[in-house]
């Protein structure tokens, strides 16, 4: 597999973490105890969607398992529409997601591949809620799937889950004030790290539609890699 493809998975991989494990939880007050897992998710959340808001942040996502490392922007324009901009030494990418479809550009090399439904067909994995309907439908399946606790580390809290089906486990860091996300780290089934992933900069402002637009003059291809 070439350097540039194992970026793009990278890429994709901390950006569908970011969302299903720390950024979209279902609505609740924000005085969630930190004995409660599911109690401190959703109060995340509200931080994030209390609003219905646009907002933008900065990620670093580093990788010493696979000697990766990138840096990049998050979008949302509201409800669940977002842009990511992201780049490493080896690659610059854009990725879309939108009403349920999207689209990866690899700016450099002009190259686009649509996110449809046949594409997403051909790939197993986690699917982008495209709804809030959609969003808390997955986030009730957390208990099903993670064993979850939390546990205060000074100012923060940690949310742990670790996966019933021995796939791997993850640790958020959640600011205890606030209930902002401040990193998310990934471990693979054998307890070593994957993913490092620090979210900073957070701020609430309008988000460009132009964002959404497939680039013209772009060549379609199907890339080689397992989005969803």
């Amino acid at each position: 597999m070439s350097r540039k493809v194992e970026c793009v998975r990278f890429i994709l991989g901390a950006a569908i973490v970011a969302i299903c494990c720390g950024v979209f939880f279902t609505d609740v007050r924000p005085a969630a105890c930190a004995g409660e897992p599911l109690t401190v998710v959703k109060a995340v959340r509200d931080f994030y969607f209390k609003q219905a808001k646009d907002f933008t942040l900065d990620f670093k996502v580093d990788s010493k398992l696979k000697d990766i490392a990138f840096a990049g922007k998050f979008m949302l324009h509201a409800p669940l529409n977002f842009a990511i901009e992201a780049k490493s030494t080896a690659l610059e990418v854009k990725i879309v997601f939108k009403n349920g479809d999207g689209f990866i550009y690899l700016p450099t090399a002009n190259i686009m591949t649509n996110l449809d439904a046949v594409t997403r067909a051909k790939t197993r994995g986690i699917k982008i809620p495209s709804t809030p309907a959609q969003l808390d439908e997955q986030l009730d399946k957390l208990p099903a799937e993670f064993e979850l606790e939390v546990s205060e580390e000074g100012d923060n809290i940690a949310v742990s889950g670790k996966s019933k089906k021995a796939r791997g486990s993850f640790k958020a860091v959640v600011d205890k004030a606030t209930y902002e996300i401040r990193s998310i780290t990934t471990f693979n089934k054998s307890g070593a790290q994957e993913l490092v992933i620090e979210l900073i900069n957070f701020k609430h402002e309008a988000v460009n539609e132009k964002l959404f637009e497939k680039p013209q003059g772009a060549i379609e291809t199907n890339l080689p890699i397992p989005v969803f």
